[in-house]
């Protein structure tokens, strides 16, 4: 496998959890220890504690500090993935697969690493077109020029094996990208014509031809409308 030790990838993933526990940990917890002792402090001059309480309290603001920390990390992770899944369930759809692996390396600049993983990943599961989509893109993005006839491949191999609708229309935009980063005017004419035909009365369909109408007379094959 070109991607390295699977295990390797699991410890950079742990890494970036302890990164963000971290982040919690310099945020959040001086600011709650000082909150807790004002709190302690305030009941003790309203005597509604005695000072050896008092004293107990400020001891304890550590493990209390300590505890707070674990949970608003836990409790931030928990949001997170709710909310998206909050948004992924109107009309009862399913989230994009994730690519914890890939996403560590990605965001570290390792993108030929990253690029790895996702071939291995296809090679054991043709059928994940979101695999070959983020591929694509990272490809196309992240390795230009060099990247584009892979890229190009990977999105039409996603519109070949029967993607959902979703996956389709993200290809066909992907391709589109692609050709007009490469000047490859004549594949964008083809695939704007594709994208207006297939999404026909729709505005996203609509924007396709009056691209492809300005392709079309800038090359000279149709006179500018007055």
């Amino acid at each position: 496998m070109g991607a390295g030790d699977p295990v390797e990838g699991v410890k950079e993933i742990e890494s970036a959890d302890r990164a963000q526990l971290l982040r919690v940990a310099v945020y959040f917890g001086p600011p709650c220890f000082v909150m807790l002792s004002m709190a302690w402090y305030f009941c003790l001059r309203r005597e509604w504690i005695p000072g050896g309480v008092f004293l107990l309290l400020l001891v304890l603001n550590v493990p209390l500090t300590v505890a707070g920390i674990f949970a608003v990390h836990r409790v931030a992770g928990a949001s997170a993935i709710g909310f998206v899944k909050t948004i992924f369930a109107a009309g009862d759809i399913a989230p994009p697969r994730s690519y914890p692996r890939q996403d560590v390396l990605i965001a570290r600049g390792r993108y030929a690493e990253a690029a790895d993983y996702f071939r291995d990943h296809i090679r054991i599961e043709p059928g994940d077109h979101e695999a070959r989509l983020q591929l694509a893109q990272l490809l196309e993005t992240r390795f230009q020029a060099g990247g584009y006839d892979e890229a190009e491949r990977l999105y039409q191999d996603v519109r070949r094996l029967e993607p959902d609708a979703r996956q389709e229309m993200r290809a066909a935009n992907g391709l589109i990208d692609l050709y007009r980063k490469a000047r490859r005017r004549d594949r964008l004419k083809v695939e704007l014509a594709r994208f207006a035909e297939r999404y026909r009365g729709t505005a996203a369909g609509e924007a396709a031809g009056r691209e492809l109408r300005a392709l079309k007379v800038d090359a000279g094959d149709t006179p500018a409308e007055s």
